[in-house]
């Protein structure tokens, strides 16, 4: 374009046109160039990542076929193969092979076996130490592969653990065996484990991985063909290798330790493609657009910027011509429309230069002041840091030394600095490990920290251990290390107490067990073998299902539970303790057999005690027992002697003498009664708990007593219910209780004139369902102070007392599951009360 026509055109239109060229070629350039970047980051990302995906899939695969070896070992040490192997004798001469249905599995086969994610081995076989397969057993209907020697295989007769690979039938087997003993441990052959290499395996293998679209697959690298794969419908077994490089990534590896293997096989891992170059289709094409988006941004304001200049230096320019013209006195038809801009140009350079310096000189200031408060930042965390931190050069001298470092090693900053490292903190015996991880940090400085735990020495020769950490420093003309050291020896104290408590339960004398949420016993120690007995189970293996629920209860409630548990052999009181968080329960066990034996013993014992109170309170009871005998008998001697006397007189009817003998018939029956009453009272028996009026045993109990009622002049208001009280109780000792409270309230009574006496019982029911009897008296009361050890045993308000009829009575209210209690107003008089649960009958009677 000449210079004519380009001064034809208006200069913002120039700039305009100048802008846009420069945006698109600048734009193309960096989209070639970032484009061709991006792709080779991907490139690699991607080529890494398949390399890991195909390593974690063979570890995987690997991991899983050691589950069979492990199965393997278990079956061939397990008791019961022992057992059965224990009278077995291998003839030479008969090979005869005992073959066991899929239904009827071999009894050396565990019956407890469980198999991992579902997939059971195809054959298992028995082996005698010449290489014959003498029994067989099939998971699954079918013959075992060809190819695969039944008689003089010294493959499966090895005395050694045995577990490869091979091809059979053209199908990839993996082969375990393991050698086995009788209970002798001699030697009898080994157990093989025949498992298909087929897809189930293979899926089985990588069921925890999150990505559906990748096949693992056995490769023969002869062939170049697959063999199996885990997904047959994507990748069929007998495709070749090469017609699959179209539509996945195939990475083939061999395998870990198949040594003994007879063949020569690889695990391939094959991803889509598609996925992949999706993806990084879909990340070129993001960045493009960003990138086109910038460049618009960033050309649109390139544009506007020099437009506007140009638009400035064009009216500048339209002045300078006029400013000229008029000078020059030039016409305006020879004017040219364009003119010389190089000073404006100077104005604008000199006033960006000035602007310029002064951005410089404001960002200089700026930096320092942020170097400077950066370094404050520094000295303040050095100081306030709570580990030593020391910096050190590339000879490990130390060039800094922190206050902390300082009460650590009781060294100044002076003391340390200049000085090496190693001499002056490491401990000897460590000096040479030091020096070895220095020169790892100077070689591999851009590999980041490098920590350690070693022994440090203070300047008082105390050693320590200490965590010591590794970092490195680039400054602008050297390299330098800063080291950081923990003071360990209280967490290495705290570390040695967790591992003792972590030994305590296994040490424990109590059985402890740890059960999971489904009821599995995680962990027992040797104590709880009886429990374990009882229950039926052994560790790793599930609780019976009464026992899941009440761990189920415990897990949800959050709080601990007592139970307990009565077998054969003893008796245990289980302490069920939750941990939530980690959903199990820890349960801790007491052996109470001998507590509930004492508990037996004690309570015969209080029986035995109950009854010499009885026998106590019958010798004090005895006159007015014998006064109650005495009137029945005065009367029918006096009834016996009338009748005699009128037959011998022949006087008085018929009618006369029938009645005299009723009499005397009513007065031996009310002698026998009082007899048996009192019987029952004296004898010794164990305790019969029977359904009973409590308002009747109140009368009887006033009955027994008539005699010390009518000798101290005291009547007993009785204001009993009007309706049956019915408890389940043993009669004799309720009665002894009753009888025992009268008699206490009689003595309280002793002291005052006849007519001032007054005795009451009452009966009734309590808002809680509990049913009473009170005796109350007006007598003289009981002090605050002997309130306090009333029911103690041996503590008496009377001269003559034993102090045992309140502590009996209180021991028989408890054994009833009721109570007694006592008030007393001094000067006033006392009561006392005594409670007990309504029988069932009555329950459900007052609810029907």
């Amino acid at each position: 374009m000449s210079r004519r026509v380009l001064r034809g055109i208006p200069i913002p239109v120039l700039a305009l046109a100048f802008g846009l060229l420069t945006g698109v070629v600048l734009w193309l350039v960096v989209d070639r160039v970032q484009t061709r970047a991006l792709s080779n980051i991907f490139d690699q990302a991607l080529e890494s990542q398949l390399d890991q995906q195909a390593r974690e899939s063979l570890i995987r695969f690997d991991e899983y076929r050691r589950s069979f070896t492990y199965f393997a070992r278990l079956l061939a040490t397990h008791r019961r193969m022992a057992d059965y192997l224990d009278p077995i004798i291998w003839s030479r001469r008969s090979h005869e092979v005992v073959i066991y249905h899929e239904n009827s599995p071999p009894p050396w086969l565990p019956d407890d076996v469980s198999w991992q994610r579902g997939l059971t081995p195809r054959h298992f076989l028995l082996v005698d130490p010449s290489g014959n397969v003498r029994e067989r057993y099939s998971s699954e209907a079918g013959p075992l592969p060809a190819g695969l020697p039944l008689e003089g295989n010294a493959q499966l007769a090895t005395s050694e653990r045995r577990a490869y690979v091979t091809v059979l039938d053209e199908r990839p087997w993996l082969i375990v065996s393991e050698a086995t003993e009788d209970n002798a441990r001699t030697p009898m052959g080994s157990v093989a484990v025949l498992v298909p290499l087929n897809s189930a395996f293979l899926s089985a293998s990588q069921q925890f991985v999150k990505s559906t679209n990748n096949v693992v697959a056995m490769l023969d690298p002869d062939a170049q063909s697959i063999l199996s794969s885990s997904n047959p419908e994507k990748v069929p077994p007998g495709e070749v290798l090469g017609e699959l490089r179209d539509d996945y990534v195939v990475t083939a590896q061999s395998f870990f330790e198949y040594e003994d293997a007879d063949v020569n096989l690889l695990f391939a891992t094959l991803l889509p493609k598609g996925s992949f170059e999706r993806t990084g289709q879909q990340v070129l094409d993001l960045e493009r657009r960003q990138r086109l988006i910038g460049a618009a941004v960033i050309i649109s304001a390139f544009v506007l910027l020099f437009l506007l200049l140009s638009s400035r230096i064009s009216r500048l320019m339209k002045r300078l011509s006029t400013l000229s013209r008029r000078a020059l006195d030039i016409p305006d038809a020879d004017v040219v429309p364009h003119g010389n801009q190089l000073l404006i140009l100077e104005d604008w350079i000199r006033d960006f230069v000035q602007m310029v310096m002064r951005a410089r000189e404001e960002m200089r200031r700026k930096h320092e002041t942020e170097l400077l408060e950066t370094e404050k930042l520094r000295v303040a965390i050095m100081e306030a840091s709570l580990d030593s931190v020391i910096t050190v050069n590339q000879r490990g001298e130390i060039i800094d030394f922190n206050p902390t470092a300082q009460e650590t090693f009781d060294y100044t900053h002076d003391q340390a600095v200049g000085r090496s490292f190693n001499e002056l903190v490491v401990a000897p015996k460590w000096r040479d490990t030091f020096e070895r991880l220095l020169y790892l940090s100077l070689v591999g400085a851009e590999q980041g920290v490098q920590r350690t735990e070693m022994q440090a020495v203070a300047r008082d020769g105390r050693v320590f251990p200490v965590e010591l950490a590794i970092k490195p420093v680039f400054l602008e003309e050297q390299l330098v290390f800063t080291l950081y050291l923990r003071d360990i020896a209280e967490r290495k104290v705290r570390e040695a107490e967790i591992r003792s408590l972590a030994a305590f339960p296994s040490e424990s004398p109590i059985p402890v067990l740890r059960i999971n949420r489904q009821g599995v016993i995680t962990y027992a120690n040797q104590p709880s073998a009886p429990l374990l007995r009882h229950w039926g189970c052994r560790p790793l293996q599930t609780l019976p299902f009464f026992w899941r629920d009440r761990v189920e209860e415990v897990l949800n409630s959050g709080s601990t539970k007592e139970l307990e548990v009565s077998s054969d052999e003893r008796v245990f009181s289980l302490l069920l303790a939750p941990v939530s968080e980690l959903g199990y329960v820890n349960v801790y066990a007491r052996d109470i057999t001998s507590e509930r034996v004492a508990e037996e013993e004690l309570k015969r014992r209080q029986n035995e005690l109950v009854h010499v109170t009885r026998l106590s309170n019958m010798g004090e009871m005895a006159t007015g027992i014998a006064h109650e005998l005495n009137q029945p008998l005065s009367a029918i001697v006096n009834f016996a002697n009338g009748c005699a006397r009128r037959l011998r007189m022949d006087i008085g009817g018929k009618e006369e003498l029938l009645h005299a003998l009723g009499q005397i018939s009513a007065q031996a029956g009310r002698a026998g009664e009082i007899i048996k009453r009192l019987r029952g009272m004296v004898t010794r028996r164990q305790p019969v708990r029977e359904v009973v009026d409590l308002n009747l045993l109140a009368q009887e109990a006033s009955s027994m007593i008539s005699h010390d009622l009518k000798r101290q002049e005291v009547t007993i208001d009785q204001k009993l219910l009007d309706k049956p009280l019915w408890v389940r109780v043993d009669s004799v000792q309720i009665e002894q209780v009753l009888i025992n409270l009268l008699r206490n309230a009689l003595d309280a009574l002793s002291d005052l004139a006849p007519e001032d006496r007054k005795l009451v019982i009452t009966s009734g029911m309590q808002a809680d369902g509990m049913v009473y009897v009170s005796v109350q008296d007006n007598g003289s009361g009981i002090t605050s102070k002997a309130m306090e050890h009333l029911f103690d045993p041996f503590f008496s308000t009377k001269d003559s007392g034993m102090g045992m009829g309140l502590a009996i009575s209180q021991t028989i209210m408890s054994n009833h599951h009721g109570k007694i209690r006592a008030d007393s107003w001094p000067g006033k008089g006392s009561i006392f009360t005594i409670e007990l649960p309504p029988s069932v009958e009555a329950v459900v009677s007052a609810a029907s």
